[in-house]
């Protein structure tokens, strides 16, 4: 696929199959994040944790709850990938955690459709983790981060979501031009 069509193609998946991601898979979505970009090239403020132990992250869908996620099944959608963002509190205080975040999932996100793989930009993790440190510490992270975007990757279970595209517009958002 050419780039517009990665960005056309690239949406929410929420139902996802068994079957693992590899390894290889997964080594091209970290280098798509490790090319996002970041501000001022701090790339220590942020790590990331790749998480598919089962039972960590059914624990993260229990203490979010059914309701943070569509068709009660929690916020990952039974993904069998957790891909977690955390950053540095000095970043959460700017807002940088959240927009150096923000760059790195979309790139992950688009090397997930790319891959054929499905994807999605989720909040509820965020939620449970900050409302249960306990959790959160261990998963590892170092200390003075904290958790700010989380992604879902795995196998659409409908694979046409991964191949029809978005009609082209520019009429989705409002949209002024100050000349």
């Amino acid at each position: 696929m050419n780039m517009m069509q990665v960005i056309r193609t690239r949406k929410t998946c929420r139902e996802f199959t068994d079957e693992p991601v590899t390894k290889e898979q997964i080594q091209t979505i970290l280098e798509a994040a490790n090319a996002a970009p970041i501000g001022m090239h701090d790339y220590e403020a942020i790590e990331i944790s790749v998480i598919t132990d089962r039972a960590k992250i059914d624990r993260i869908d229990a203490l979010a709850g059914a309701n943070a996620g569509r068709m009660g099944t929690g916020p990952t959608y039974k993904a069998p990938v957790l891909i977690l963002l955390s950053g540095e509190e000095s970043g959460i205080e700017r807002g940088t955690a959240y927009c150096n975040a923000a760059g790195i999932i979309e790139n992950m996100a688009l090397a997930a459709t790319d891959l054929g793989l499905g994807s999605g930009y989720i909040l509820g993790v965020i939620k449970a983790l900050q409302s249960h440190p306990e959790l959160f510490a261990e998963l590892g992270v170092d200390d003075g981060y904290v958790p700010v975007s989380a992604m879902t990757l795995g196998h659409a279970a409908d694979t046409s979501l991964l191949t029809e595209e978005r009609e082209p517009t520019t009429s989705n958002f409002v949209t002024r031009f100050i000349e």
